[in-house]
């Protein structure tokens, strides 16, 4: 079991190496890079940017530190990489923050491997198990985030390690199992909340409805949860000398969630711009899943799974209800500046679960269904990957914003009218721009003009990569780097990448049999 799914981590990070951007763009992700450099030298003070001045009159980011310190190491070997090889002081930039886009790619490998792994301990068959997993790795937009260095694949390890180990607790019958559980459910929380407080309400549901049988059992998972709030309080002083100040304002207050609920759950689940279930079709099998699992019976035969996959289902269920309450009801329910509904894609990894459940036994008449979802969510995710969102966002006049983020209209059209929803879009751009590449009329970078210091270009070619594709090994040829050795090292690693999945597909077939 372990050694399928350290192939299929390898797989996945080979395959998202193949596909990433090699770019940091966002204004957040900006934010968390800077603040990794910064730890560098004693400091939490970053450029202005993503982020709010301190009663010290210093800008400091906005978002929690969790993500900077994982990536902290990374960071440094990418910037000392740079400046080793000599580049002058844009290119130097540049090349640090290709190092470090890798980040996610990193973590979502890994998550991959917890989701076949958490699958596979609730006795769930290995291709059932496998079918989930590339389910979630490559027809959902976790896909796109392992492209990006936001916290949401560190997020969705957190919760997804918080369930797996709460239910392994909740239901195991030997003391050291439960210990054990308890300690992944507790890490996991730690994790989740240590890069996200927003979302320590979803931990704790999860957690609650694990219903652990015995109070004890509640001392680790609490443990690790009070030092990731104390993480926070500690980060808070530090900034401005209140453990209760987290920087975001009026955001962490009730005016903030003031979206009508239904309009908010509408817009998270089947909203032609956000809707989960078109980003992440996937998800349509959940509900199946889920019912499947609180339903199973102590007294079966396999009665260790029936008591792991009542507590897993029903504290799936409770996670997700209480993602879609809490951001249904926040002011910028949408997560804007991301692909699809970026806030639910931490709880993605519980759906693929419940879909390895619903597939796992499945009639062949599901079994259609799923690969129909399959390759509806893989033609889905391909826009976004091959396009980058930003741009897409550019192209419709959507950025820079020209209405306040509170405003109604805030990306109407973008968020409600089918015509305008970015999966159309991004497959309009896409099909337009792999024309373009192979009729030889690929993008070419200036490079002269006053350099944006957000995008690490100019304004002239932010427009000229409109008509880019998303992988790094075209950006660097729009930059003029040879593009010989730049498409025999994309060959490498696709090759490397194939061969990787010949040896999950070969572990995973060998725990089948």
């Amino acid at each position: 079991m372990t050694r399928a799914a350290w192939a299929i981590a390898l797989a996945a990070l080979l395959t998202y190496a193949f596909s990433g951007g090699g770019r940091i763009t966002g204004s957040d992700e900006l934010t968390q890079l800077d603040l990794a450099r910064a730890l560098r030298h004693g400091s939490l003070q970053v450029p202005e940017g993503a982020t709010i001045t301190g009663p010290d009159g210093r800008t400091y980011s906005k978002n929690t530190w969790g993500q900077a310190l994982l990536a902290f190491p990374l960071v440094t070997v990418g910037d000392l990489a740079a400046h080793a090889a000599g580049f002058r002081e844009e290119r130097a930039e540049l090349a640090g923050r290709f190092v470090v886009s890798f980040f996610n790619a990193i973590v979502t490998a890994l998550l991959l491997a917890a989701t076949w792994l958490g699958l596979r301990s609730l006795r769930v068959s290995a291709r059932a198990s496998l079918a989930a997993t590339l389910a979630l790795g490559f027809t959902t937009p976790l896909w796109v985030s392992a492209k990006s260095f936001a916290a949401e694949p560190l997020e969705a390890l957190g919760i997804l390690l918080a369930v797996t180990g709460g239910a392994r607790a909740g239901a195991a019958p030997d003391p050291r199992d439960q210990r054990l559980g308890e300690w992944w459910a507790g890490a996991g929380a730690f994790l989740a909340i240590f890069v996200k407080l927003a979302v320590a309400p979803v931990v704790f549901a999860s957690l609650v409805a694990i219903g652990f049988r015995r109070l004890p059992a509640w001392r680790v998972p609490l443990a690790w949860i009070a030092a990731a709030f104390a993480t926070h309080a500690l980060y808070n002083w530090m900034r401005f000398g209140n453990v209760l100040s987290s920087g975001y304002g009026d955001q962490q207050s009730l005016e903030a969630f003031r979206t009508p609920l239904l309009v908010g759950v509408y817009g998270l689940l089947l909203s032609s711009g956000k809707g989960v279930l078109w980003f992440a079709p996937m998800t349509w099998l959940a509900p199946w899943g889920v019912a499947k699992m609180v339903r199973a019976r102590q007294h079966s035969d396999a009665a260790r799974q029936g008591a792991d996959a009542r507590h897993a289902g029903w504290a799936i269920a409770a996670a997700w209800a209480m993602a879609l309450l809490v951001y249904g009801r926040f002011q910028h329910w949408a997560g804007d500046g991301s692909w699809g509904p970026r806030y639910l894609v931490p709880v993605l990894p519980l759906a693929a679960i419940a879909a390895g459940f619903a597939l796992d036994g499945a009639s062949k008449v599901r079994k259609r269904v799923a690969w129909a979802l399959a390759i509806a969510g893989l033609v889905v995710t391909l826009g976004g990957v091959g396009i980058y969102f930003g741009a897409e966002m550019r192209e419709t006049g959507d950025y820079p914003y020209t209405l306040a983020l509170d405003d109604p209209h805030f990306m109407e059209a973008s968020h409600w009218n089918p015509r305008y929803s970015p999966i159309a879009v991004h497959w309009r751009m896409l099909a337009r721009n792999t024309g373009e590449h192979l009729t030889g009329a690929a993008p070419v970078l200036a490079k002269t003009g006053t350099v944006d210091p957000r995008t690490g270009i100019t304004h002239d070619d932010e427009q000229a990569l409109l008509h880019a594709i998303d992988v790094w090994w075209l950006y660097a040829g729009y930059a003029g780097v040879p593009k010989l050795p730049l498409g025999l090292a994309a060959i490498v690693v696709l090759a490397g990448s194939v061969w990787a999945w010949g040896r999950a597909f070969g572990s995973a077939r060998a725990e089948h049999a």
